[in-house]
């Protein structure tokens, strides 16, 4: 849900806002009201709107004041402007500092509501866009273990380096390929091992060259995978 803060000195604009706006169908809760330009700053803080419906004349501080502040502290808020004044500096400022839309009192319900749909659009569009990018980065990060598997590579490191939480990461990887990222390194890494270990390497040279540098823990891991021991493998290549 999109949390929508409402910011005007008088009670009755307040009262028509929280009353004409379609907030069910897209998907916002009223979080607050304020009534002056300091209770809206410490709102802000306090609650994290995701919108903000702003009147531009209000004791304490002004809407262009509090525009100003929000974009000096990089608040990512949607901004409908309310003002009962129709003039073109304050829809100018307004703009500048990017507000979504600028609203004339008495407010009209198809305007406020076709304001508060451009959002909803715009957020979805970005969560899709979101979407998107995952996607490809997990294909960008299943390149990476298949190329560098023999490095020191792990759930943790690619995270770090893909700027993802570690559990978010492990779920969108299982997902999409139906097996978690540490799984799938060990079976990017037992298939190459099997490769060399037939091709006459030794389990500990194999070891190295597969990316597990204890030979000790390479053994368990490939004997839990496949039931026998590399050694065996071998012995049953051999033999078969």
């Amino acid at each position: 849900m999109l949390k929508v803060l409402i910011a005007d000195d008088e009670r009755i604009v307040r009262k028509t806002l929280r009353l004409i706006g379609n907030w069910d169908k897209y998907e916002m809760e009223l979080v607050g009201e304020a009534q002056n330009g300091i209770e809206v700053l410490e709102m802000i803080e306090r609650l994290t709107p995701d919108i903000l419906l702003l009147d531009m004349k209000m004791p304490g501080l002004s809407g262009n004041q509090i525009l100003e502040q929000l974009t000096e502290k990089n608040k990512q808020i949607y901004v409908i402007v309310i003002s009962g004044y129709d003039d073109f500096e304050y829809a100018r400022i307004a703009l500048k500092y990017g507000a979504i839309d600028y609203l004339l009192k008495p407010i009209n319900r198809n305007e406020f509501n076709q304001a508060l749909e451009r959002i909803y659009k715009n957020k979805q569009k970005l969560q899709f866009q979101g979407v998107e990018r995952k996607k490809n980065e997990l294909e960008q990060i299943k390149d990476e273990i298949d190329t560098n598997y023999m490095k020191d590579i792990s759930l943790t490191n690619l995270s770090e380096a893909h700027f993802m939480n570690k559990d978010v990461l492990s779920r969108l990887f299982k997902k999409k390929y139906g097996v978690n990222i540490t799984s799938y390194i060990n079976d990017v890494r037992l298939t190459q091992a099997k490769i060399y270990l037939v091709a006459g390497y030794n389990s500990a040279q194999v070891s190295e060259m597969v990316g597990y540098h204890d030979s000790n823990y390479f053994s368990r891991v490939f004997k839990k995978y496949y039931g026998i021991s590399p050694t065996q493998f071998v012995d049953e290549m051999n033999h078969s």
